[in-house]
């Protein structure tokens, strides 16, 4: 039950930039900038315990859902019969509990979600470079970076497989088997709380993946953004790393407190 098709579309409006909140005191953070490497995480490892382990509920398929769905394979091996016919084969097979019946699905079991866990890569990303609180949670207290990416390139110059916004919905999502298999990972992978909806996340989905690290071109990269609590030092650094590996060709802002409202202004250096 593990079958992903390759989709690379989305029917959201993309925005021009996606960003990704970075800590300057972690050494792997700072190889989005040394090395251009961005890493495609396991579901398991996220902050949020229901993202990505949200199970297919085999169990509520019906007899007559298990019929649809054994109806629709046997057209496919038999499709020159008549449908009298078919519907005769795929009742047959739905009886004999050969495929599709509800006594033979069982909810998806922990073994499975691991499974999910082991194949699936997920870049998180965000359409905001200025909210107070991802530069808190993820940006060490606004002592961290902020890298933009052009969301063109990211979308037409790699083999990743979705890109897609994630949907925040006050109900658990029912994952039923009857959806078709993009809607099951989009329900599964691009679902979460409520609670999350201020981080604004787009996700990129990167499927039977091997290596979880990939490298991308230096033109994918738009900007990059200094948190406005960096230390002087810290700020000398990552300039110099940022000229190192990007010459004239990105622009570098720095994120400053605002002196009449909560909000973040950015000045370019």
């Amino acid at each position: 039950m593990l079958e992903i098709k390759t989709q690379q579309l989305t029917p959201d409006i993309l925005p021009v930039f996606l960003y990704k909140y970075r800590s300057w005191e972690d050494n792997y953070h700072r190889r989005i900038i040394t090395h251009q490497e961005i890493y495609f995480a396991q579901p398991s490892s996220f902050n949020d315990p229901f993202d990505g382990n949200i199970p297919i509920r085999w169990d509520l398929l019906t007899y007559e859902d298990c019929f649809q769905k054994n109806l629709e394979l046997v057209q496919m091996l038999q499709k020159d019969e008549p449908l009298h016919r078919q519907k005769l084969v795929a009742k047959r097979i739905t009886d004999s509990k050969q495929l599709w019946h509800p006594d033979t699905i069982k909810k998806e079991s922990p073994q499975d979600i691991e499974k999910w866990d082991r194949i699936i890569g997920l870049l998180s990303l965000s359409e905001k470079r200025d909210d107070i609180l991802m530069w808190s949670h993820y940006s060490n207290f606004h002592k961290g970076f902020v890298v933009g990416f052009h969301t063109n390139s990211l979308l037409n110059h790699y083999d990743f497989d979705f890109i897609g916004k994630v949907k925040y919905q006050e109900d658990y999502p029912l994952i039923s088997g009857y959806n078709d298999t993009d809607e099951r990972f989009k329900k599964k992978f691009f679902t979460k709380s409520n609670a999350w909806s201020y981080e604004n996340e787009w996700r990129l989905s990167k499927n039977h993946i091997t290596n979880r690290i990939i490298k991308l071109k230096k033109e994918s990269f738009a900007e990059i953004v200094i948190g406005c609590q960096m230390g002087q030092n810290e700020k000398t650094k990552i300039i110099k790393e940022i000229r190192d590996s990007f010459g004239d060709n990105i622009k570098i802002l720095e994120a400053k407190k605002s002196e009449e409202n909560f909000k973040l202004e950015f000045i370019e250096l």
